[in-house]
């Protein structure tokens, strides 16, 4: 209950969906996230999870189906379209696509931002350092201060920079594919804590995740991918009153019925 608090929260409207998406390692994939829900995503690696956010986020392409945001049918083609939406994605890979290393916390945080700091060619430095600051303390980074580099950080401070940085941009969906892989359980308890947060407030959250302690007890919803595929879905509730345990779901996982 520590490592995992968590907190029910309010659904709302549909504010995601999906119908019959089909790309590379995936086909036919449809499913829907309300407002305050956090949608689970579990399944064996390489079962598609992770292949189906990378193109909902326009990394890779789709070779058919439909994206409904807040009712209205979108097309991505690229992050920039799906940033510009309202989408956030932190990728499983947080030092290969999350963080720009040997950077300071301060340019991490509002690389995604900027847009709102700058009038013509110059940047409100006092505004942006004062804002990155409070969206890091927010999520409790410890580090020397907000112009460290990010490579001087644990794996689990890492982690809340790449959070804040998509947090500070007010998502309307926020993806997170592994968003605990490789950090402490301090952290993780913080991040869970932090998710629970943002959708007491009405973000809508998809969370891939490989460990099937943290799917069951963080997840509202919880869809199963077997080779590409839907093969199930298990509620929160249904977890809670012991009709669906982790031997079930790994038998979905594996192609059972």
């Amino acid at each position: 209950k520590n490592i995992f608090p968590k907190v029910i929260c309010p659904i709302g409207d549909v504010a995601f969906k999906v119908e019959g998406l089909t790309g590379k390692g995936f086909k036919d994939i449809s499913f829907e996230v309300h407002r305050g829900e956090i949608l689970g995503l579990s399944g064996l690696v390489g079962s598609g999870r992770s292949e189906t956010m990378r193109a909902i986020f326009g990394m890779d392409p789709l070779t058919s189906g439909k994206i409904t945001l807040e009712g209205k049918e979108v097309r991505i083609r690229s992050p920039r379209d799906a940033i510009r939406l309202g989408i956030a994605m932190i990728n499983e890979d947080r030092k290969g696509y999350g963080l720009c290393l040997f950077r300071s916390l301060r340019e991490n945080i509002s690389l995604p931002n900027l847009s709102a700091y700058h009038k013509g060619l110059f940047i409100n430095q006092r505004r942006e350092k004062a804002e990155c600051r409070t969206y890091a303390q927010m999520l409790r980074v410890k580090s020397a201060g907000i112009e460290a580099d990010a490579f001087s950080l644990s794996g689990g401070n890492q982690q809340k920079v790449v959070l804040a940085k998509w947090v500070m941009s007010k998502p309307k969906v926020l993806i997170l594919d592994e968003p605990t892989r490789g950090v402490d359980v301090g952290a993780k308890s913080e991040i869970h804590s932090m998710m629970c947060k943002f959708a007491a407030e009405g973000m809508a959250i998809i969370m891939v995740s490989s460990e099937l302690p943290e799917i069951m007890g963080v997840s509202d919803r919880i869809l199963i991918y077997h080779e590409g595929r839907l093969n199930g879905e298990v509620s929160y509730q249904d977890i809670q009153a012991g009709a669906v345990g982790q031997e079930q779901i790994l038998a979905k996982e594996f192609g059972g019925k």
